[in-house]
């Protein structure tokens, strides 16, 4: 049960403060219930207060995006050369489960960050570390990122029958969350690497 604090004792509304409740509310009910007036319920205040800061709920998944980008991993140097490159993804994919409404913010595309180029950064270098040339480093980088999205985004298992329903696969055991992912993105990165040409 959300508790109310008395008006006196509350914190100076601020857009660090909205931004904060925006992702509490979305981390706890989705993407769907993040409106305005969820958030206001959220400070315990009025929605008509965070007008002075933000225009409105478009602004807000803009700042969103923004504060999202600026937990994104950056590379371990303490790890071989060859291992940065799928632990950099691998830490980007936990980091995005335990907000599951990010990937949704991402492919919108409507909301960029220059908050994320530090990431890009780390990830461009760990391809260069492994031998990579600019122009496969980024080819990669786009594949293996739209791979990442489709798994967060989609998480059904495999095997549905025309009304919806799972349909069970004899004999088959389909690994889900990010073990599917490190699979998957694995396979494509070796795949990369031991057959690449230059580009």
């Amino acid at each position: 049960m959300r508790v109310v604090t008395p008006e006196a004792n509350r914190p100076r509304l601020s857009r660090d403060l909205i931004v904060a409740a925006a992702r509490s509310v979305a981390d706890s009910t989705g993407l769907d219930s993040l409106t305005l007036r969820e958030v206001a319920r959220e400070l315990g205040t009025g929605q008509a207060s965070l007008y002075r800061h933000i225009a409105d709920r478009r602004e807000l998944l803009g700042l969103l995006a923004d504060d999202l980008a600026l937990g994104f991993p950056l590379a371990d140097p303490a790890l071989p050369p060859r291992e940065r490159l799928p632990a950099l993804w691998q830490s980007l994919h936990g980091y995005l489960s335990r907000h599951r409404w990010a990937a949704r913010v991402i492919v919108d595309g409507e909301h960029t960050s220059r908050n994320a180029v530090p990431f890009v950064d780390s990830l461009l270098d760990c391809s260069a570390a492994v031998g990579m040339g600019p122009a496969l480093a980024m080819r990669t980088y786009q594949a293996v990122y739209n791979l990442l999205l489709g798994y967060l985004l989609n998480e059904h298992p495999m095997g549905h029958d025309r009304e919806g329903g799972q349909r069970p696969l004899p004999g088959w055991h389909v690994a889900g969350g990010q073990d599917a992912f490190c699979w998957a993105m694995r396979c494509l990165l070796d795949g990369v690497l031991e057959g690449r040409g230059d580009l």
